[in-house]
């Protein structure tokens, strides 16, 4: 092929990463899918979807929802291999030097894709999260449209907490961007090269639950070659709605979180830090 009929490279500057079991339900992961196709009209992005397993009653609105998004690059799984692999498959999958990767049960804010990318302009920085806010329709009573993420903390015995859980998302404590030791893996910004220095997530996690402490810990102590190890930071701008829980619920799956949080402890306690007390 002569040069002049070549057809020029695009150069993506995210790829968003998404990781579906198929359990929400469909007019969910519709307004996930939608959300999605809003922001990535404001850069050059490709979308990457790990569909791990098969779920047969919500197979047929899945196809058709996707459908609706040009290029989509999609991977299926024929069963069910854990978020930590799943996430990791998604994450991978793709070329672009920044990664947004979000679950199926989050619906993003508008402008939230370019709020991150800000952020991320800071070379210090190696994943940024999302502030998340439990939708009108929350299951959990009491809690809708208020804070469900705004960052992790731990506290004196190594128990990982969500500080400011159920506050206004308007009160000054939750609109404060800072640098944390861990945000939640649900929806989150990272360098393509930092995720891949880190190992992704510890697929030994399996099923679920503090594979994403694990990740951040690990990225803070790689070397950001500006005189100091990456950040991991949140960005209280960047919003969206979170279906927190929602595939446990419904599939009523107990998890191991006893037998992961003491897997947390036995590789990363000495990388863990007493910092609740700062956040409130």
């Amino acid at each position: 092929m002569s040069k002049r009929n070549r057809q020029p490279v695009r150069k993506t500057v995210v790829d968003v990463a998404l990781l579906t079991a198929g359990y929400v339900e469909p007019e969910v992961f519709k307004k996930c899918i939608d959300s999605i196709k809003r922001e990535m009209q404001t850069t050059e992005s490709e979308l990457y979807v790990c569909r791990n397993g098969r779920v047969p009653e919500t197979k047929q609105a899945y196809d058709e929802i996707l459908a609706s998004v040009p290029n989509v690059h999609i991977k299926q799984q024929s069963e069910n291999t854990g978020f930590p692999r799943g996430a990791n498959l998604a994450v991978r999958a793709g070329t672009a030097p920044l990664v947004l990767f979000v679950s199926d049960d989050i619906i993003l804010h508008e402008g939230t894709l370019g709020k991150l990318l800000e952020t991320m302009k800071d070379p210090t920085v190696g994943l940024c999260g999302l502030k998340l806010i439990f939708p009108k329709e929350s299951q959990y009573p009491g809690n809708a449209g208020r804070v469900q993420h705004i960052g992790h903390a731990i506290d004196i015995r190594g128990n990982i907490t969500h500080p400011l859980l159920g506050w206004s998302p308007e009160n000054p404590r939750c609109c404060v961007s800072r640098e944390l030791q861990s945000v939640t893996g649900a929806a989150f910004i990272v360098r393509r090269s930092v995720f891949l220095r880190a190992g992704g997530f510890f697929e030994g996690y399996g099923r679920g639950y503090f594979e994403d402490v694990d990740l951040n810990l690990t990225i803070r102590t790689i070397p950001n070659g500006h005189g100091s190890n990456y950040k991991v930071w949140i960005n209280a701008e960047a919003t969206a709605d979170h279906y927190a829980g929602y595939t446990f619920v419904k599939k009523q799956e107990p998890t191991n979180m006893e037998g992961n949080r003491m897997l947390l402890l036995s590789r990363k306690s000495g990388l863990m830090v007493n910092d609740s007390w700062s956040i409130w």
